[in-house]
């Protein structure tokens, strides 16, 4: 009998760290698909990552629970690996991990890990090889087009870096407009306090990457959009559409045009408005809502008397997304745990 020894073998190492944001930002930089990511960078405590493995995952620890919201900053073939040491780390950690808002395809995977995906809505994707829309489809935007060039607003944009080519005057100048449009938007906005943690406003942050689009007065700022990459996919995120109070009914839609427009003539072939909570359109592909999904949209009316659910999501169809991807929230498994997620979430949307 021959006894053949052989050497140990090493397991990749996991490291779990306070977030750095010059390495959250490289990640997303290379990897992001999910809209919702760049904005809550800033407030996540914590990182994750495997040797060997690109990119990780950026946490927020509340409490008990982990927090992560989209899909991992890493390739797809890296995700079943992080999310085993997410989970070992999670153990060890004695939290309770939880993910959303997240593509179908890693909600997918995770219930192969013991979660349950739950649908909460639906991000429409505009193909900008159809764009702009023909006939009926598209009267609309030409409407809001046509009553912008009357009401003489005049459109512009800023590419990435350039506010950083101004004289710092300039620059103060700006940011102060951009915050008071900000400011306005979100007092008249519907269920901007209650859901503070999903509807808060970072036009500003990470200006370095994203593009400016602005509606203009008089010269005065009435509309601004700021648009985010999502590298993973060749795409872009068109955040809030921020209107002044007394800007035209029209200001928003042409201003979404005119950005539409430049990213069509510059080649591009995606982008999105974001995601829509709780929203009636579901991808084709979707199987029938299941228990905790229709538990979910059972409070819709309830919900709709502080956030106009309705209205965001025919703004967004205006423009004609060619297809629409489900988001989901994937909660871990047992009573106990679900019940942490959900009163963590409860606190964060309420600002408690």
């Amino acid at each position: 009998m021959v006894l053949v020894l052989r050497p140990p073998v090493s397991l990749p190492a996991v490291s779990f760290a306070s977030a750095d944001a010059d390495t959250l930002g490289r990640w997303h930089a290379e990897f992001a698909t999910n809209p919702s990511v760049l904005a809550v960078l800033p407030a996540m405590t914590h990182m994750l990552s495997v040797s060997g493995l690109p990119g990780g995952l950026a946490l927020q620890k509340v409490g008990s629970v982990l927090l992560m919201v989209g899909e991992p900053l890493a390739p797809a073939w890296a995700w079943d690996r992080l999310v085993s040491a997410l989970l070992m780390t999670t153990w060890s950690e004695r939290a309770v991990p939880c993910f959303g808002p997240v593509n179908a395809a890693f909600a997918a995977l995770l219930t192969t890990r013991g979660f349950t995906g739950v649908r909460l809505g639906s991000t429409p994707y505009i193909h900008l090889h159809n764009w702009p829309q023909s006939g009926n489809s598209g009267a609309a935007v030409r409407h809001a087009r046509n009553r912008a060039r009357r009401e003489d607003i005049v459109f512009s944009h800023i590419a990435p870096g350039q506010n950083a080519s101004r004289s710092p005057a300039e620059q103060e100048y700006w940011r102060r407009e951009v915050l008071a449009l900000s400011a306005e938007w979100q007092k008249g906005h519907r269920a901007s306090r209650p859901f503070h943690w999903i509807f808060d406003l970072q036009p500003l942050a990470f200006q370095e990457v994203k593009h400016y689009f602005e509606a203009r007065r008089g010269g005065r700022l009435i509309g601004l959009i700021a648009a985010s990459p999502l590298p993973g996919r060749a795409s872009w995120y068109l955040e809030d559409v921020l209107r002044s109070g007394d800007a035209p009914a029209a200001t928003g839609t042409a201003l979404v045009a005119y950005a539409l427009d430049f990213f069509s003539t510059a080649g591009l072939s995606l982008v999105t408005l974001g995601g829509i909570p709780l929203s009636r359109m579901r991808d084709l592909a979707t199987a029938e809502p299941g228990a905790l999904e229709k538990a979910v949209y059972y409070l819709r009316p309830l919900l709709s008397r502080l956030y106009s659910f309705d209205g965001l999501e025919l703004f967004k169809r205006r423009f004609g997304p060619a297809h629409w991807e489900d988001e989901y929230i994937a909660l871990p498994a047992g009573l106990w745990p679900r019940v942490k997620v959900v009163v963590t979430i409860a606190r964060l949307i309420l600002n408690i």
